[in-house]
């Protein structure tokens, strides 16, 4: 049976690999985010439907990886909060 520091130190670890997470998300954002301003420069004055897909498809995926980001804060959040009660 694992000790109560052995739990903790297990716990640290899997927040701070929830905080590498979330690094790699915001990275993620920075490469959707240009990838949309590109989009966007190379559409204008352009109204076909295709392109406007790709942009509404491309803002879908940057909502969604910051939705990732949140949920993988919290995760890290829960966890240490845990580990302060185990004291």
């Amino acid at each position: 049976m694992a000790s109560i520091e052995d739990v903790k130190a297990a716990l640290f670890q899997i927040a701070e690999q929830a905080n590498t997470t979330v690094h790699q998300i915001q990275a993620s954002l920075e490469s959707t985010e240009r990838m949309l301003m590109q989009l966007r420069a190379i559409a204008a004055g352009t109204g076909h439907p295709a392109i406007a897909e790709a942009i509404a498809r491309a803002e879908q995926s940057k909502q969604r990886l910051m939705e990732a980001a949140t949920l993988a804060q919290g995760s890290a959040a829960a966890t240490r909060q845990y580990i302060s009660v185990l004291g």
